[in-house]
């Protein structure tokens, strides 16, 4: 995302702007598709309970699509309004503070149940056993 910034607002070479905007791009769909893409699908059914986890995860989703479809509709008139480069710095800025938010507040799953991680999650299940 910053490479696309970069590309944009500093002067360089018309045909080197082109091609790193471009390479920037794809960079961020590859890493957003290896990375922070399939979060939603992978973070919140591990993080919810049994119970609830098809109520969830249909919120979480819709809220998602709402989301990227926000996006999409007001991205041309925020480009025309703000300009290219605050408008992609914006966007990993944001993804910044996601990483940075998970990092801090998202708990460890790797090798553990599902049922082992609602017990840790919620310390009232574990009481009416």
């Amino acid at each position: 995302m910053f490479l696309v910034v970069y590309a944009i607002s500093f002067p360089i070479d018309e045909e080197l702007r082109s091609n790193l905007s471009i390479l920037g791009t794809i960079l961020y769909m590859l890493t957003f598709a290896i990375g922070a893409g399939p979060v939603t699908g992978v973070i919140i059914p591990e993080l919810s309970s049994s119970r609830t986890r098809g109520k969830i995860m249909s919120f979480s989703f819709s809220v998602h699509w709402v989301c990227n479809f926000l996006v999409g509709l007001f991205f041309l008139e925020l480009t025309e309004k703000f300009g290219v480069a605050p408008v992609y710095g914006s966007f990993g800025a944001v993804s910044i503070l996601a990483a940075l938010f998970s990092y801090s507040f998202l708990v460890e799953t790797k090798g553990r149940s599902l049922e082992e991680i609602e017990l840790s999650l919620n310390s009232n299940f574990a009481k009416r056993d």
